[in-house]
């Protein structure tokens, strides 16, 4: 399946080189949004346009999310799948997409999954994170973090981080983990939370002696 997803893709893009090798993405990105996006980055890598593509693909990103309707649309039952493909051809041309992007949203809207579209976008930026070689890192605290404290952790954090690579820290308050901090790199997560603590301490006191 995956194959054939592919192959439409990189059929229906024309790209303008002849060679049908297809170009890897630095970092794998799995499900069928992860299909498209491995796809759509191999497209752009041989047209020379990923930059444009990624701000081409948040372009339409923002316009779901600011359009009202627009979503609804796309995944309407009753709207063909021709007029959909020529509504979003006018606002394409308009706004000066790209033809990689606009063939893929096409064989996006032919194989019923055009409502995975968000997920392709945010797909397409983990690939981009990765060749940029930066690495995503959350950390949620019950209460915002000083100066002091944010340049501790960036130095801490870019401690464990290879040559090359480039810290982009992300910082968020939940005031249910009381204290202490949930820091996410990648796909790890260290729970420092109290709340964490205090949940493992009453099961250890539950337990019998």
């Amino acid at each position: 399946m995956a194959a054939r997803f592919t192959s439409a893709l990189i059929k229906s893009t024309r790209m303008m080189s002849t060679s049908a090798e297809f170009i890897r993405a630095p970092i794998q990105v799995f499900g069928i949004e992860g299909r498209y996006a491995h796809a759509l980055y191999s497209a752009a890598v041989k047209a020379d346009s990923l930059q444009a593509v990624e701000d081409q693909l948040n372009g339409i990103q923002g316009s779901m999310n600011t359009v009202a309707g627009l979503k609804e649309f796309l995944v309407l039952p009753v709207a063909s799948k021709e007029v959909k493909k020529e509504v979003l051809s006018g606002a394409f041309a308009e706004a000066g997409i790209s033809p990689l992007v606009g063939n893929m949203v096409d064989v996006m809207i032919d194989n019923n999954r055009v409502s995975l579209i968000s997920e392709v976008v945010s797909a397409f930026n983990t690939i981009m994170a990765a060749e940029r070689k930066e690495v995503p890192c959350t950390v949620t605290s019950a209460h915002p973090l000083s100066e002091g404290h944010l340049e501790a952790l960036q130095a801490s954090l870019g401690s464990f981080l290879a040559e090359g690579e480039k810290l982009l820290l992300e910082t968020k308050t939940d005031a249910s983990l009381i204290g202490g901090m949930v820091v996410e790199v990648g796909d790890k997560r260290v729970d420092m939370s109290t709340a964490t603590k205090i949940k493992k301490l009453k099961a250890e006191l539950s337990l019998p002696l």
